[in-house]
């Protein structure tokens, strides 16, 4: 076969032709040059960045006739056999077929001889992570006193399955992925030597895929020459060879969803389905996408994490300008909970429609923490314009007949305290996750708590800051000495379940600070002596609280319903 893939055939041959990885070549040409070479060296990273390309440079650097020099010849017998893999005195070995004790123990044996034309006996082996235990240690003591004309060079992609032991007698050199600007520098400058002309975003979208990887960038410009007709390539036939979502139709998804197009949505799917790309993968792009814009929102344009060409990340940046903080992390976490779904769903393109029109209901000004603030300051105004305070007495006006006001009820209400606000309930699939309603307090030392029923109800105000607004709005009588009776009028279902988790709780820190028994019964519309008139002024508050857009908001964002007040 007289064909070269684009790989082999522009390996790199020297260290200035290696692309990206400065911080490595400049540190293996400054040791060249001052006589300062590691005996044994390891090269991490990813695919395609370099680390075999780099150890034969390197092989070549150590034995060139005219060195050991940064610059070899690639003239020169060595360099030539080097080149070709047919040098005598270095070893490429595969560790992943190479890695029992046995192959280790006769590499150990051969070191010992002196090379047969070069300057050093050199050993590349590849993929070391692969070799077993026992072969790590029986390379150990070989690799920290190797004799001086050996040469380990190791090359790694997963380089935490080395042993601590073998790291630390080896110089470590990191290899990063390749910037896209420089993998379509580079590939701009292969198929003008190959006599192609591609389109510059046809190079990002190719230097995009690549990952990161050279190799994977050559592999696949080798499909692509292929499958042109001729030397000319556009954008679409890159999108069309690769199989690849055109950048375009991720712009129009967002548009449509910040738009609150959901018939955009369902004709972008429908068009992506049509071409017969795996609807999975889709998925995972648009989550990609969205992570882009979160990161482009949150660190600017030209933050490395995200890897597109500066010219699309300011292109995003604009679109997302105008929107608010927070709005982008809330799609990609529903986007990302979805995520399973979509994986395990034997209808997959409905679940993904399902998904999109879901993101719909997300609103950019729907904020957590805004609607929690908000409603609180609402609290506060309904706390101010509502009833002044927690009512004792019997609701209908009038004592009823055996009951009598307990001893321990307060005499005046105390100027410092201010009555806990009503709240209101959202029911959601988790009544934990529901926000709570508080209210502000200043910060100024707290009085001592009188032993009555308000002292008692400041008490518990900080650990039970639920049942304090609950019993704060309850009838309280004392039936018989050491005896507390709480009557409770039109407890909701959500009231009730967290009554009852806490109800144990409540009796004991009753039984703690009153020395009293506590009694809490629930009175429901049909008791006679839940019928009392409805304050106006309460009824108002409640309709306005109610209806209230943040109310509506926080029902909305966490799929709630308002089930009582």
């Amino acid at each position: 076969m007289s064909y070269q893939v684009l790989a082999r055939k522009y390996r790199p041959q020297a260290f200035g032709d290696v692309v990206g990885q400065s911080h490595v070549t400049t540190t293996l040409v400054n040791a060249i040059e001052q006589d300062r070479m590691a005996h044994a060296i390891l090269f991490t990273g990813p695919r395609g960045t370099g680390k075999t390309t780099i150890a034969r440079i390197l092989a070549k650097a150590m034995n060139c006739q005219s060195g050991p020099t940064p610059s070899p010849c690639n003239t020169c017998k060595t360099c030539r056999q080097i080149i070709t893999g047919h040098c005598a005195d270095v070893f490429e070995i595969d560790g992943a077929s190479n890695n029992s004790v046995d192959q280790i123990r006769d590499l150990r044996e051969n070191v010992t001889y002196m090379p047969a034309a070069a300057s050093f006996k050199i050993y590349i082996i590849d993929e070391v992570h692969m070799l077993s235990t026992a072969a790590f240690n029986a390379l150990l003591k070989t690799l920290e006193e190797p004799p001086s004309h050996v040469l380990f060079i190791f090359a790694t992609t997963e380089v935490h399955k080395i042993p601590a032991t073998i790291l630390s007698r080896c110089q470590r050199h990191d290899l990063g992925r390749i910037p896209l600007e420089a993998i379509s520098g580079l590939l701009k400058t292969l198929c003008d030597k190959e006599g192609f002309t591609v389109e510059d975003q046809g190079l990002d979208l190719i230097a995009l895929e690549a990952d990161g990887s050279v190799r994977d960038a050559l592999s696949l410009l080798d499909r692509i020459l292929s499958f042109a007709p001729g030397s000319d390539i556009t954008y679409a036939m890159v999108v069309d060879a690769l199989g690849v979502i055109d950048r375009k139709l991720m712009s129009d998804l967002t548009d449509a969803l910040f738009e609150k197009n959901g018939a955009a949505l369902i004709s972008l799917v429908e068009t992506i389905n049509d071409t017969g790309m795996d609807l999975k993968k889709f998925y995972g792009e648009i989550i990609l996408h969205v992570r882009n814009l979160n990161v482009i929102q949150l660190c600017g344009p030209d933050h490395p994490a995200v890897n597109m060409t500066g010219a699309q990340k300011q292109q995003l940046h604009s679109t997302i300008s105008s929107l608010p903080r927070g709005y982008l992390e809330m799609l990609l976490q529903v986007l990302l909970h979805e995520e399973s779904m979509v994986k395990f769903s034997s209808h997959t393109k409905t679940a993904i429609e399902t998904v999109l029109l879901k993101l719909l209901q997300v609103r950019p000004g729907a904020m957590v923490d805004q609607i929690i603030h908000k409603l609180d300051a609402l609290a506060r105004q309904m706390d101010t314009g509502g009833s002044s305070g927690p009512v004792y007495a019997n609701p209908a006006g009038a004592a009823s007949p055996g009951v009598h006001e307990p001893s321990f009820l307060p005499q005046a209400a105390y100027g410092h305290q201010t009555a806990p606000a009503p709240q209101a309930a959202v029911s959601d699939t988790d009544p934990a996750s529901v926000p709570k309603v508080s209210v502000n307090k200043p910060e100024t030392q707290a009085p001592v708590p009188e032993k009555n029923w308000q002292g008692f109800l400041m008490q518990i105000e900080s650990t039970l800051p639920f049942l304090t607004a609950l019993l704060s709005k309850a009838q309280v009588t004392e039936p018989e000495p050491g005896v507390i009776e709480v009557l409770l009028h039109n407890c909701s279902a959500f009231d009730k379940k967290r009554l009852k988790a806490k109800k144990d709780e409540l009796k004991k820190a009753c039984t703690t600070f009153l020395h009293k028994q506590l009694q809490v019964r629930v009175v429901s519309q049909a008791d006679p002596m839940s019928r009392a008139a409805p304050d106006p002024a309460e009824a108002k508050a409640r309709h306005a609280a109610l209806h209230h857009p943040l109310v509506k908001d926080a029902q909305e964002l966490f799929n709630g319903e308002i089930i009582n007040y």
